[in-house]
This record gives C-alpha cells, sequence and structure tokens, in this order.
C-alpha cells in the first residue's frame, strides 16, 4: 500500500504548544482519524471486516485484529519495570524467530504496518495505533493514543509468556512488565476476546482443526471472535467456553484456565455479569500495554481528531510565476450537525494574509466540497478543495479558514490555536522537475528560494527514507543531507532555482514513507518545506510540456 504524503510549508522558529497544524504527529492524526472513503489513513482497511484475514482476507481461517493485538503484547512483554527498559519499542521486528512469537502474523502484521512507518510515526507508534483502531472498529472501547514512540535497534529479552508455564511464572512474568495479578486475568481475557490458537502454530494444544477453508487450524477462544465483548468471560464462568487454552485437550497448555482462576474466579465473574465494566477495565488495561514503553521515552498528549486540518496543502509556483495554494480542508465533528450536514451546503472560505502579514477582502477562496465520500470511527469528517492563485510579490504567511455546517448556522472561525495556519513562501519544492535515476541509485531534487529575503546560506534538502535491517523485516528510517546549490532563475523574477543530486548507494528501500525536507536560511531567519512526498519520476524519462 502506498500513501500519499502532505507537503507542509512552515517556518520552523514557532515555539512550542498545544498540539497544532503543522505536528510531527500530523501523519499518525491522519491515520488515526479518517477510517475509509476519501483521505483515507488506511489502517483501518486492514481489519474491516473485523473477521478479515491478513493480506486483504486472502489468508482464510485468520483474524488480522486478534493479530495485531498479540503483536502488541509480545513487543510490549520486554519491558522491565526495574530497569525501565524495553516495552513496545518495535524490538519484535528483531524476535519474530523465537518460540514465544511462533506463526506468520508477526511478520505479516509487520509488512502491513511498514505501508505507514515515516520519520515523525515509528514502527512502535503505528503498532500502538493499530490496536487502538483494531479494538474500535470490532465494537471494543476508545482507547486514547499517545505518540512519539522510538524504534528498538536491537532484541529484547525472551520475557513472552508461554501457554505451558505455570501460574507462577505467568504472575512472575506480568509482575516483570508492571501488571498485577488482576490485572494479569484483566489483559489475558481482554486479549483473548478476539481471535485463537493455530493448530499449524501448536499442535499440542489444538488438533483436528485444519481444512481447506481453515487451513492453519484455528480454534476461536469464544463464539463471537470477531467481537470485542465479554463472551470470553461468560462462557469461562457458565462453563460453555470452548477456549483451546482453558478446556483443550493439553492439560499442560492450558493456561487461561490457570490464570483466569488465579484470584477464584473473582475478575472473571465480575466481567462475565458487566459487560460495560469489561468494556471499561479492557479499555485501561490496554491504554496501560500501549503506554508501557522505556523510561527514556516520552510520550505526546492524547491525540484527538482536530476538529479542522489542512491536508495535502501545498504552495508551488506556476509556469506563469504565480504562486499556487491547492490542497484540501479537512473538517471533523461528533455533533449531531456534522453528522446530518450536507457537504455541498457546508460554506468554507479559506482567508489568507500576504508576506507582510496584512489582510484584504482579495485574499479569499471558496472551499469546494469534495464529491467521495469519507467516515471515521470517531465521528463525521468532510474534505473541501483549495485551487488558488496567489500574487508572488505579495505572498503568503498565514490563514484562517470560516465555516459552518449549513448556510443557517453561524460560521465556526478556525485559527489554529489563535495564530493562524502558518504558511511561507521563500522555499519551494518543485516536484514536476525532481527525479529518481534507478540505474545509478541518485536522486534529483529541485526547488526555489526568494531572491528578495536578504542574504541565503546553508540551502539543502533532507531526504528521509528507510534502509532495510538486518534480521528484521522492519525497515529503519534514515536521512540523506544534500547541499542545495543554484542553477538557474525561475517563472518569477523572485525566485532563483537550486538543485541538489545525491546517491543513495543502493540502500535505500520503497518501503515505508518518503519524504523530503527543503530548508535555507534568508535574511536571518530559517524557512522549511517539510514533509514534501515522495519522488516517483524517472530521470531517464523526459519531461513531456
Amino acid at each position: 500500500m502506498r500513501l500519499t504524503k502532505t507537503a507542509l510549508l512552515f517556518c520552523a522558529c514557532s515555539s512550542v504548544r498545544a498540539y497544532v497544524w503543522p505536528s510531527p504527529y500530523d501523519l499518525l492524526e491522519d491515520q488515526y482519524t479518517v477510517s475509509s472513503g476519501f483521505g483515507d489513513g488506511g489502517i483501518v482497511d486492514g481489519v474491516d471486516p473485523c473477521s478479515l484475514g491478513p493480506i486483504g482476507g486472502r489468508i482464510p481461517g485468520r483474524q488480522a485484529a486478534a493479530e495485531w493485538l498479540r503483536l502488541a503484547y509480545h513487543d510490549t512483554a520486554t519491558h522491565d519495570i526495574e530497569t525501565g527498559l524495553g516495552g513496545l519499542d518495535a524490538s519484535i521486528g528483531f524476535e519474530t524467530g523465537r518460540q514465544q512469537n511462533v506463526g506468520r502474523g508477526m511478520n505479516d502484521s509487520l509488512v502491513f504496518f511498514g505501508a505507514f512507518q515515516s520519520r515523525n510515526s515509528s514502527m512502535a507508534d503505528v503498532i500502538a495505533l493499530s490496536v487502538i483502531l483494531a479494538i474500535k472498529n470490532c465494537g471494543g472501547p476508545s482507547i486514547p493514543f499517545r505518540a512519539g514512540r522510538i524504534d528498538a535497534e536491537s532484541a529484547g529479552p525472551e520475557t513472552v509468556p508461554e501457554p505451558q508455564q505455570d501460574l507462577e511464572s505467568h504472575a512472575s512474568s506480568f509482575a516483570h512488565q508492571g501488571f498485577n495479578v488482576t490485572e494479569m486475568i484483566g489483559l489475558v481475557a481482554c486479549g483473548h476476546t478476539m481471535g485463537g490458537v493455530h493448530q499449524v502454530d501448536f499442535p499440542f494444544t489444538v488438533q483436528n482443526a485444519i481444512s481447506s477453508s481453515n487451513p492453519d487450524g484455528m480454534a476461536h477462544f469464544d463464539d463471537s471472535f470477531d467481537s470485542f465483548d465479554n463472551h470470553i468471560a461468560t462462557q469461562w464462568i457458565d462453563g460453555t467456553t470452548a477456549n483451546p487454552l482453558a478446556t483443550g485437550f493439553n492439560t499442560t497448555t492450558n493456561s487461561d484456565a490457570r490464570i483466569f482462576a488465579a484470584d477464584g474466579n473473582k475478575t472473571m465473574r465480575a466481567f462475565a455479569q458487566n459487560p460495560n465494566l469489561f468494556s471499561a477495565q479492557c479499555g485501561s488495561l490496554l491504554e496501560r500495554m500501549l503506554n508501557t514503553v522505556p523510561r527514556t521515552v516520552q510520550l505526546s498528549e492524547v491525540i484527538e481528531p482536530l476538529p479542522l486540518k489542512p491536508y495535502q496543502l501545498s504552495l508551488n509556483m506556476a509556469s506563469n510565476g504565480s504562486l499556487m495554494l491547492s490542497g484540501y480542508i479537512r473538517i471533523f465533528g461528533t455533533s449531531v450537525e456534522a453528522a446530518a450536514a450536507t457537504p455541498a451546503a457546508m460554506p468554507v472560505s479559506l482567508n489568507w494574509k500576504d508576506r507582510n502579514g496584512q489582510t484584504n477582502v482579495a485574499y479569499s477562496t471558496s472551499a469546494a466540497a469534495v464529491s467521495q465520500t469519507s467516515a471515521s470511527l470517531w465521528g463525521s469528517v468532510r474534505f473541501f478543495e483549495i485551487n488558488v492563485a496567489i500574487d508572488a510579490y505579495l505572498g503568503i504567511s498565514s490563514f484562517v479558514v470560516d465555516w459552518a455546517y449549513s448556510s443557517q448556522l453561524p460560521l465556526t472561525h478556525s485559527d489554529n490555536g489563535g495564530d493562524g495556519f502558518p504558511l511561507q513562501d521563500v522555499i519551494l519544492n518543485v516536484p514536476e522537475k525532481s527525479c529518481k535515476d534507478f540505474s545509478q541509485h541518485t536522486v534529483t531534487v529541485y526547488g526555489v528560494i526568494r531572491t528578495d529575503m536578504g542574504p541565503i546560506s546553508n540551502p539543502y534538502v533532507d531526504y528521509n527514507s528507510n534502509v532495510n535491517q538486518e534480521g528484521n523485516i522492519v525497515v529503519k528510517q534514515v536521512t540523506t543531507r544534500a547541499a542545495l546549490a543554484r542553477v538557474d532563475g525561475s517563472a518569477s523574477p523572485l525566485y532563483d532555482t537550486y538543485s541538489a543530486t545525491f546517491t543513495d548507494g543502493g540502500q535505500f528501500t520503497d518501503e515505508g514513507v518518503v519524504t523530503l525536507d527543503l530548508v535555507v536560511d534568508a535574511g536571518g531567519k530559517r524557512y522549511v518545506s517539510a514533509k514534501n512526498p515522495e519522488i516517483f519520476r524517472n530521470c531517464r524519462v523526459p519531461v513531456v510540456r
């Protein structure tokens, strides 16, 4: 799966504040917010419907949502509460060959997640987000999402509990991770409300389950494996469970039975009697699990859908020398009015300030509703298209958006926390000229820089790409920096063209999200055109004019 990336154009000198646009976590927020349709984040596609098998359902008898949850716990299980080491850090990529991580689900999941990995969305963050979206899509609780996890560069300890171990060993393992016996019972019940056990991986736990429609021989934990509900508890308490880890033919691997009964069934009985309690407790415990990270990692504040956010917004130079602002405005809401709104009837206008911070009645354009529908697990989401020419001499420095769910309602003034949505027109990407020479393993990047800003120094490009890691199916994000050199003028007398050509040494891979940042110091200030999308054009194919 290939994602479309957003080019963000902003001054990198803004102060730290609450989550406003642009943010390092914009890509993750996009993934979190839009679950289908136009602007689809892409992650939910892998678990919709909840029963869907891996690789778009092409592997029958398996369940991707359950495999994602298993992957996240097995990654977290390396945490040591005493030392603060380990936790959800994507070290699992180095650990999939271990017996405790048996099965194809780990690597299948990591391959799927690779499409969403970027400079600002670590594999560990993607794993956490995938679990939150999968559980919500399967009818489970809403779990708050925080970002900022850092991917490990080596394997963690072999500390994942295994079904043949005794209760004391299990309790010790969970305590090592920071969970007491009651919490251990809850985590196992919450983790086993979906999915099951595969005979091909655990032949001493499941038998006679393999068939043409179930080639891996999955035996489900409960009768509603594709719904995040409390049936795992109700069937355990009423004696009807077919959970292969609770009533399987091999008592040695009946670890769920030992764990569920560890407190005399007190916790499981409460879960069976109260589905709301089960959901709430699972939400709390799984949030703790996902936020179990190495002590040195500082997670962000909770990320929630922004009410209004630019999407794929870019400022480029047209062939006549004017500037073109194009892309989309995304509007999200949870109100009745948001759900009932007709996009074509919604007034949405973008109003900007010129490069001197001045406003003018002419600095305005209406946004047109995108015809395709979009959906979110958290509310209602709609997109509106922007396409407007801006005088290069006057330029642009920021914008605001005024909008409403209908013309009968008062306008909402969205100003990005008070300062407007920042834009800069000093350094711009020129995607139509940039290219790759795939045979020579070189990348050529073009940009334009304003000439009237004062002294220009240190122009460069940061190419954010990916390389393979030995012993790990997960790629590693790397940044290649190359100086930009002036090569020509441009269609506007206000801009000169700059370029950089550099080699990837044959090391780069197309896995993950590839972006490039153009940077320049001009007139004593730093300007950045960030997160520009990957280059696809082949340098050896002539540009058609």
